[in-house]
């Protein structure tokens, strides 16, 4: 015997997907492509002889203990020098002024009422724009990025509710670039051929 949704199921169904399908348009429509500058280009190239590469991975202690996340030997080795930083910027509703986040994978953020129990990993980076900057408002950046500052480690209330753990300042030239010159998405086609040559290192950087 066949069993049938009844109409009113069916009906809310549909409008469950309409609603899933709105917001990944709204989400990508809300997407800007990066300044050439802190895109990823496959290969990586080596960072400057003055800059660290730091790796998501190589940040806490592992395995976590009861203690919960514990910075690692390396990290707190690199606090107040230059780093490079490689992952995705977390996409938000509405971007905050000054801030981006830095994840190791893509994470989109819930509203502001959901902002303290969001999917926000625990080893994600804080990236403060320079103080000329501060009160500048970052696009959603796509793709793989990479971002070179001065590291600081330790507990930080930040401005959207959050604490950061880690906190990357950039300089003031890349802080111009990502308020200025991020423009709008390519047709999609071209964004993911792109984005397929950015993945290729994702690997390694991370």
């Amino acid at each position: 015997m066949k069993s049938t949704l009844p109409l009113s199921a069916l009906c809310a169904l549909v409008m469950a997907g309409f609603s899933l399908v709105t917001e990944a348009q709204a989400t990508l429509a809300n997407m800007a492509l990066p300044p050439k500058a802190v895109a990823v280009q496959a290969p990586l190239a080596a960072p400057p002889k003055d800059v660290e590469h730091l790796k998501f991975q190589d940040m806490f202690k592992a395995p976590v203990g009861p203690q919960g996340l514990e910075p690692s030997a390396r990290l707190l080795s690199l606090h107040g020098r230059k780093v490079r930083m490689v992952g995705y910027m977390a996409t938000q509703e509405e971007s905050k002024a000054g801030m981006l986040i830095l994840a190791p994978m893509p994470v989109n953020l819930g509203d502001e009422d959901e902002s303290l129990s969001d999917d926000l990993p625990g080893n994600a980076v804080f990236v403060h724009l320079a103080r000329p900057y501060a009160a500048r408002l970052v696009p959603n950046l796509q793709g793989l990025l990479q971002f070179t500052g001065t590291l600081s480690v330790g507990a930080f209330e930040e401005a959207d509710g959050h604490v950061s753990a880690v906190r990357l300042e950039l300089d003031e030239a890349t802080s111009r670039l990502l308020t200025t010159q991020a423009t709008t998405s390519k047709p999609a086609a071209k964004r993911q051929r792109a984005a397929a040559s950015r993945e290729r290192v994702a690997s390694t950087a991370f």
